[in-house]
């Protein structure tokens, strides 16, 4: 599901863009025993305006970013963000249906995407399809309580069903073939998962 324009200026603003890289991102990467070895190939699932890439890069410095989005705008003003950077490829794509191969990816990541898609579940058995045995899975994500209510509804479209709590979603990892490596949650509002791919 596409973002409204109230959410697209609120993802693309300066403000979120620190927010994300001096406290978000930081707690993410908190929850490695060690520092993750640079990746050769890292996927970032919703790239909207790019920050997440930029994030991934500062942070990792990848060989290779591979970055996709469901709505056309976002590819474009990612693409036009990463022009001539060789090492990053930004395109279209459901998360529901990676158009990638099997076993493609050293880590997978999803800044607040997943309570966008409507069949959650299958673009979780997706991730694990595209990652190497024991790639990462970095979630962090808004639950049913955060988006399911009159306050949220006046200002975001987001899916009404099908949406999930922090214990669902780890279930949901669980039965995918992931294993949980560290998880964080604050009042099932919203939480983080540091997952790694079983095999």
């Amino acid at each position: 599901m596409k973002l409204n324009t109230f959410e697209k200026f609120i993802v693309n603003n300066p403000v979120r863009f620190w927010v994300q890289n001096h406290i978000e991102m930081p707690r993410l990467m908190s929850m490695f025993a060690r520092p993750p070895q640079t990746p050769s190939s890292v996927l970032e699932i919703g790239c909207g305006f790019g920050n997440g890439v930029e994030l991934i890069r500062r942070h990792l410095n990848p060989a290779h970013i591979t970055a996709v989005d469901f709505d056309d705008e976002m590819v474009y003003a990612t693409q036009k963000r990463f022009k001539g950077s060789d090492e990053i490829l930004i395109q279209q794509a459901d998360a529901e249906q990676l158009p990638f191969e099997d076993e493609q990816f050293d880590m997978v990541f999803e800044f607040a995407v997943f309570h966008h898609i409507p069949n959650w579940q299958q673009a979780v058995v997706e991730v694990n399809r595209v990652l190497k045995p024991r790639g990462y899975f970095v979630i962090e994500d808004l639950y049913r309580k955060a988006i399911c209510n009159p306050l949220a509804n006046v200002f975001f479209e987001h899916p009404q069903t099908n949406r999930f709590d922090h214990q669902e979603l780890k279930a949901q990892l669980l039965h995918s073939g992931f294993e949980i490596i560290e998880d964080k949650q604050l009042y099932n509002f919203s939480g983080r998962i540091l997952a790694r791919k079983v095999g």
